[in-house]
């Protein structure tokens, strides 16, 4: 099934900014001119002169300003907030495209904003990502220990610092993701869990060998995989072996939406 929203606002009860508007805009930025932007966009030159007339009034400035004279007869251009317009409507229909994607994606959670931003329009290096909430935060010096539950029940540990912690509005029951990038993880047998460390529990899944690196994938117990990128000398579980990722509080990064 294939959705589309059409996204229009309104000023004063009164039609502000829609589809057909949006395009008309962009077709008088690109031609230089309201005439031939009515044309480009498939309208009357009444109905753009109106247009641009009504959107100039109910913003309480100009979308579009107008020059006469000149050797080609005058043009029109958009102004600084017109372009600006242009770009968050852009970004909106981004949000949309994010929100029917996940409508249409059944294994997509729709929980939170930021499950749909992370799965639907972020792209990181990091190939670990997961979500959790802050569990508790403990102050020590100029950083915190943040406290995190992963989704299936696993617990961490970051560490960031205090200003970070603030701009973040880091709080118990917060909501994150975290990212690990796949150098910082190694893999060892569960028999060598260290307690200065982070460690999650699970069965290697994959072992992909290169020239300079391994790639070794777990899947967790608690559900998902992680992956870790090792150097060829260093030994590694082979495929059905258990085994602990391992990475350290201060190798994890938090993401989060402000609200």
């Amino acid at each position: 099934m294939e959705l589309d929203i059409l996204l229009s606002l309104q000023q004063q009860g009164r039609l502000f900014i829609s589809p057909k508007r949006v395009r008309l805009l962009e077709c008088i930025h690109a031609q230089g001119s309201i005439s031939r932007g009515a044309q480009a966009a498939g309208i009357s030159y009444k109905s753009a002169w109106d247009a641009v007339k009504d959107m100039n009034e109910l913003a309480g400035q100009p979308l579009v300003t107008s020059e006469t004279g000149g050797k080609g007869g005058g043009g029109a251009r958009l102004t600084g907030y017109g372009e600006r317009i242009l770009k968050i409507y852009g970004l909106l229909g981004r949000i949309e495209r994010m929100a029917v994607d996940a409508l249409q994606d059944e294994s997509a959670s729709l929980d939170s904003l930021l499950a749909v931003v992370s799965r639907f329009g972020l792209q990181t290096s990091a190939r670990n990502q997961f979500f959790a909430h802050v569990q508790q935060l403990s102050a020590h010096d100029l950083s915190h220990q943040v406290s995190l539950v992963l989704e299936g029940g696993a617990s961490i540990v970051a560490d960031i610092t205090e200003r970070s912690c603030r701009r973040l509005g880091l709080a118990p029951g917060k909501e994150v993701l975290t990212l690990i990038k796949a150098p910082w993880v190694t893999v060892v047998p569960v028999t060598m869990e260290q307690a200065s460390c982070n460690g999650l529990a699970g069965t290697v899944s994959g072992v992909v060998t290169g020239n300079q690196f391994n790639e070794v994938t777990l899947a967790l117990d608690q559900g998902g995989d992680i992956c870790a990128l090792r150097p060829v000398h260093e030994p590694v579980p082979a495929c059905g072996e258990r085994a602990l990722a391992c990475f350290a509080p201060d190798q994890v990064i938090l993401a989060t939406l402000e609200t």
